[in-house]
């Protein structure tokens, strides 16, 4: 599901359609169905045009029926498929689309962690193997977004640019004038939703946080037009103005 104003998965399938030598098999995730938002309306309506009927149904079943180099290529588009070794080995060659510049960030939420843990920001194209957001790639770039950064505009950067890098690149992978390269740093954690989750909700009332209950407290004392708490970080002097807003309920 393509939430972003960039459409990836569209884009992409309407690059890869104008070949018309290639047989092309589309399996759609419809999260949807899971959200409530119509997540895929672009891609179905451009599968609806071209008068192909996607898979979107008991996709692992399908999987599991492809038999061995029956595809060149297996394209893991914007989609939360995690393949077994005994999938991926099927299909003579694979690759990914991954939000972050591999192998930091590996896994969920790639823009948030790599803002919090201050960790390289960009994309990567690379082939998928029995690890999460693991094997060798084909293409990484880095982003460069001044302090402060907001995870929305690194995710917004990270689809356009992976996207982007993409289509202009795909010939050159599947003509193999790209080489798969290794990673040279060490490979990281893997980042699950439920680390998003834990870390989503801080209890003020709690001693534990005590800290950065002050912190808050400081921010909402010092707000005036003469008086702003400041902070320095990253060598550099911030004005710190902190607006609260109500919530029904938490968000998990």
């Amino acid at each position: 599901g393509d939430k972003s104003p960039y459409n990836i998965a569209t884009k992409i399938l309407e690059e890869l359609f104008k070949n018309k030598k290639d047989k092309i098999t589309v399996c759609v995730f419809d999260n949807s169905k899971m959200s409530g938002e119509d997540c895929n309306k672009s891609i179905f309506n451009f599968l609806k045009k071209k008068k192909i009927k996607p898979i979107d149904k008991n996709i692992k079943k399908y999987l599991s029926s492809v038999k061995k180099n029956q595809f060149d290529w297996l394209l893991n588009i914007w989609s939360p498929f995690i393949y077994k070794k005994e999938i991926l080995i099927k299909f003579k060659n694979n690759l990914n689309l991954h939000p972050s510049y591999l192998p930091f960030s590996r896994g969920r939420d790639p823009y948030v962690w790599s803002i919090a843990n201050e960790t390289p920001m960009g994309f990567t194209i690379h082939r998928m193997n029995d690890k999460i957001d693991g094997g060798k790639y084909y293409i990484r770039k880095k982003i460069k977004l001044k302090f402060p950064i907001i995870a929305k505009d690194l995710f917004n950067m990270s689809l356009k640019g992976i996207r982007d890098t993409f289509i202009e690149n795909w010939k050159k992978i599947r003509n193999n004038k790209i080489k798969l390269k290794p990673f040279k740093e060490r490979i990281g954690l893997v980042n699950k939703r439920k680390d998003l989750i834990n870390a989503n909700f801080i209890d003020l009332d709690l001693p534990k946080n005590l800290n950065i209950r002050k912190f808050v407290l400081s921010c909402l004392g010092q707000d005036f037009e003469f008086l702003k708490l400041q902070l320095k970080i990253k060598n550099q002097i911030f004005n710190c103005k902190l607006k609260l807003s109500k919530a029904k309920k938490k968000l998990w």
